[in-house]
């Protein structure tokens, strides 16, 4: 009995400890609740989370969001230093996700014009003049492409001089003569007794003698060459301005294409293989400073994964800023078909330069997969998907099963058969909706209609069980012939229109569009499930990173045209205000005016139109 007693004691005692410890678990909760930094409320909080699609408010402590609900709810955590954000209704989505980006080429674009296209003087001046707005006073503005056989037209450098006062430029013409304002001329020790080289010529005006700005042949190439080398320096001023851009525009993710250029010295490569693939210490350099404010997936070169270890780099490895567990590599180049297409139906296509051979790629990929990195491969035509699908079967029955996140990237133009066995693998797909606007018109005389029916064939994709990202291949062609919109909104509008923002009544077969929903879950929980981090980001949820973008429209309502008037008032990246335009007003819960706390002039510049490359201010 007594014994029983004792045991009941103690049973009680146990009782009363569980009970005390659940009340100090339940304080414990209660008090990280209640240390709400910001909160967001009375808007619409379109979270992307199953268990909660729709709230009202969210509550931000540190770099977490710690409660989603109702206004009401949440608004109890306020305290006296909490910063209050009154949505009125507006719309607030996950941060968005990039599915595919070339950062190292954006800021090497940087310091272009567009010129593409420019075949007379105005537009030349206007995609000058954009440059200059940009890019810092002091340094060289380049580009290409300018003027055209059919066109006549040729600068005038005074014209030239003036929107360039500061900035010395130099732009290659498309015959690969160049034309340079007087700025460069003065630094490059470039005058009117200046003797022409051997095959080449300064060009003079023939009245006046001076200098024309036009330089001929080897004149043109010399020029060139005298151009300052490329520095970390001068990238990461590109880079800095970039990022503001990244912000402006609601990305805090990218997944980037990327190398680690101590490998890179190592390899002895044929052909140019990692071709814009970023140098990853730019980001790493970046985040040592602070100044990183996008999370980096690199997608890493495949033909170095046998080095990754060796640096430190493994499936899952890093960090909140930059987590390592993906490689790319590239299959085909001019568009790999099973049967030759095009004018006279002569041309088939074959392997991009960077492939050795089938036989290599099928053993980087099956290495890869053993060492437990996921595989992203470029691929275009019907006969590149048919090989991918082979290499990533082959990966698979030979290392066994794991939780493979395997990619499509561009998935242009698979067959019927391809799109059904890519979905029994359970593959990714990254989209690049612009790719279809560039070449729409063109897809049915390509390829005839019939094989044309599965060219971006987003909705089959997506219906055969092929999760979809959407990218944007951002800043675009390497040969400079396009440039790509970075605007997930933008991309998102073609992404459900297959139409261009001019004829929206003309999309290409709408039939494979995707909804807007899709689009939204392309641009945020599947990249970040891409990534093995759909735990920790992609949508709102207590306990994942505050990575956060208030809309100034609500998207989901009306015509798509919504998303091309739309733009995004704020900004939020790991439980920080890092873009925040003056329209969305904040006070703090004791009423009084609270300072901004993020960076803000830093942060705050003014917006030019939409969708155009850049549209960075001067740092």
């Amino acid at each position: 009995m007594q014994a029983e007693r004792s045991n009941r004691r103690g049973g009680l005692l146990r009782g009363a400890l569980a009970a005390l410890l659940m009340l100090l678990d339940a304080g414990a909760a209660m008090a990280e609740e209640a240390a709400a930094d910001i909160i967001l409320h009375n808007g619409k909080i379109w979270t992307v989370d199953p268990a909660r699609p729709e709230a009202e408010a969210v509550a931000i402590s540190g770099s977490r969001i710690t409660k989603v609900g109702n206004s009401r709810e949440v608004l109890l955590l306020a305290q006296s230093s909490t910063r209050l954000i009154d949505l009125k209704g507006r719309l607030v989505l996950p941060g968005f996700i990039d599915a595919h980006t070339h950062f190292e080429n954006a800021t090497d674009q940087f310091y272009e014009a567009a010129l593409t296209g420019a075949d007379d003087e105005a537009s030349f001046l206007a995609a000058v003049g954009e440059a200059a707005q940009r890019v810092p006073e002091g340094f060289w503005i380049t580009g290409g492409n300018w003027g055209a056989p059919s066109s006549a037209f040729r600068p005038s450098r005074a014209a030239l001089d003036g929107i360039t006062p500061r900035h010395p430029v130099l732009l290659r013409r498309y015959d690969g003569a160049f034309f340079i304002n007087s700025e460069g001329l003065r630094l490059l020790r470039i005058e009117r007794n200046t003797p022409d080289p051997a095959g080449g010529r300064y060009e003079h005006d023939v009245a006046t003698g001076e200098l024309t700005g036009l330089l001929l042949g080897t004149a043109g190439e010399r020029a060139f060459q005298a151009l300052p080398p490329k520095s970390r320096s001068r990238t990461l001023v590109a880079a800095r301005a970039l990022l503001k851009e990244l912000c402006r525009y609601g990305i805090t993710g990218v997944h980037d294409i990327a190398r680690v250029d101590a490998l890179s010295q190592e390899a002895t490569f044929q052909t140019h293989v990692e071709r814009s693939y970023t140098d990853l210490s730019i980001f790493t350099d970046l985040r040592a400073a602070g100044e990183l404010t996008v999370r980096v997936y690199p997608l890493l070169s495949l033909s170095t994964v046998r080095g990754l270890a060796r640096v430190g780099i493994t499936p899952g490895s890093g960090d909140e800023l930059i987590r390592f567990g993906g490689l790319k590599g590239f299959v085909d180049g001019p568009t790999m078909m099973a049967e030759p297409y095009g004018k006279g139906a002569g041309f088939a296509g074959g392997f991009t330069f960077r492939v050795v051979d089938a036989e290599t790629m099928r053993n980087d990929i099956i290495a890869a997969d053993r060492l437990g990195f996921d595989v992203a491969l470029h691929v275009m035509g019907d006969k590149a998907h048919d090989l991918t699908l082979d290499w990533y079967e082959a990966a698979i029955k030979t290392n066994g099963p794991r939780d493979r996140r395997f990619r499509l990237i561009h998935a242009r133009y698979p067959s019927a058969a391809a799109i059904r066995r890519a979905g029994a693998l359970r593959l990714i797909a990254d989209i690049t909706p612009y790719h279809l606007m560039i070449e729409a018109s063109e897809l049915d005389r390509r390829f005839g209609a019939e094989r044309a029916r599965t060219a971006h064939a987003w909705r089959s994709l997506a219906d055969a069980g092929v999760r979809i990202d959407i990218g944007s291949d951002w800043p675009g062609h390497f040969d400079r012939s396009h440039y790509l919109p970075l605007d997930p909104l933008r991309n998102m509008y073609h992404a459900i229109t297959r139409a261009s923002a001019d004829e929206p009544a003309k999309g290409w077969h709408p039939g494979e569009a995707l909804t807007l929903e899709e689009a939204i879950r392309a641009y945020t929980i599947n990249p970040a499930y891409a990534s093995h981090e759909e735990a920790i980001k992609g949508s709102i949820a207590a306990g994942k990173l505050a990575d956060l973008v208030v809309i100034s429209t609500d998207i989901l309502k009306g015509q798509p045209q919504r998303l091309l008037d739309a733009k995004v008032l704020m900004t939020i990246f790991g439980g920080r205000i890092i873009y925040e335009e003056g329209t969305v007003q904040a006070h703090r819960a004791d009423h009084s005016e609270p300072p901004r706390d993020a960076p803000s002039d830093e942060f705050d510049l003014p917006r030019r139109e939409r969708g155009g490359r850049y549209t960075v201010e001067n740092s």
